[in-house]
């Protein structure tokens, strides 16, 4: 009976997290296809190019019709091509700022919570460093920095989009190795990992063939929460003037917009939609990864 009225009452609950994960992942797979293709999808005219009508002036902040289906904006940009192409870039900073997080994050977590000793040391004074500094200060010292100094790799010079990327990945850093090196701690002594020690395995074999794996699901489910995290920060660095100039992110498109809000609200409002449509299909998706493995939610 207890084990039946459980659930009864868990039943909506669960239909609802798959609802909110199948409409999540929905949203993230239509954004991607559509930020991908965007040059072939006829409905998405390029971004440079203004929307066509035999009156100029009236195409200034048109309202979502048949013409442009989210309006335009002061420059008689379609709304809708400026956010695909913005997801394009906003996407690929934020993956790439999760992915540099992830491995570096993810290295010194392990490294630490495995041998312990001074390596943990080391690891908790770097993680504390970066977890004392206000992330958005930081932020911004980095990004100026970057700028002063105008670094070139061979012939690669790092432009704007890196440079945000790299600090993005820097501020991840900490919290993924912080999570990493705890759940190292609670596997290492688990009887799978003493069999292999006690087998003559390496360290090496240890860390890639018994941990990694074991650690891959939290670290995805964290991942995940913290790429929508990252885009909104995109956006907040954006918003304070240090956004990508062409093509814009979804932060820019909300800065540059924000003067003619009695004008044409539109290009303001949409770029807002997607953002917070995006980061909370993330964190949707990320939640159902860690109901999946059964992650509990105090050890994250």
């Amino acid at each position: 009976m207890l084990a039946e009225s459980i659930e009864e009452i868990t039943a909506p609950k669960k239909a609802k997290r798959r609802i909110g994960w199948m409409l999540g992942t929905a949203w993230i797979s239509v954004l991607s296809f559509c930020a991908l293709f965007a040059y072939q999808l006829p409905f998405i005219t390029k971004y440079d190019e203004k929307i066509k009508i035999a009156d100029r002036a009236r195409a200034y902040g048109l309202g979502p019709s048949a013409r442009a289906w989210l309006g335009t904006d002061k420059s008689s940009f379609d709304v809708l091509s400026r956010c695909v192409y913005g997801a394009r870039l906003t996407l690929l900073i934020g993956v790439g700022a999760t992915i540099m997080g992830l491995f570096l994050g993810g290295l010194i977590g392990i490294l630490g919570g495995y041998f312990r000793g001074r390596v943990d040391r080391v690891v908790s004074i770097i993680v504390d460093s970066l977890l004392a500094l206000p992330p958005l200060l930081l932020a911004l010292l980095i990004v100026y920095r970057l700028d002063d100094l105008k670094l070139t790799i061979w012939f690669w010079r790092i432009t704007r989009p890196w440079e945000i990327t790299i600090t993005l990945g820097i501020l991840s850093i900490a919290p993924l190795a912080r999570i990493t090196r705890a759940q190292t701690i609670a596997l290492r002594e688990r009887e799978f990992v003493l069999s292999a020690r006690s087998l003559g395995a390496k360290n090496s074999r240890i860390i890639l063939r018994e941990l990694l794996p074991n650690l891959m699901p939290t670290m995805l489910t964290v991942a995940f929460t913290g790429l929508g995290i990252l885009i909104a920060a995109e956006g907040a660095l954006a918003f304070l003037g240090l956004g990508v100039e062409r093509p814009q992110t979804w932060g820019r498109l909300i800065n540059i917009a924000r003067d003619d809000l009695d004008i044409a609200a539109w290009a303001t409002l949409f770029p807002c939609l997607f953002l917070l449509l995006t980061v909370i299909s993330f964190n949707i998706i990320g939640d159902h990864i860690g109901r999946r493995f059964d992650i509990r939610e105090a050890t994250l």
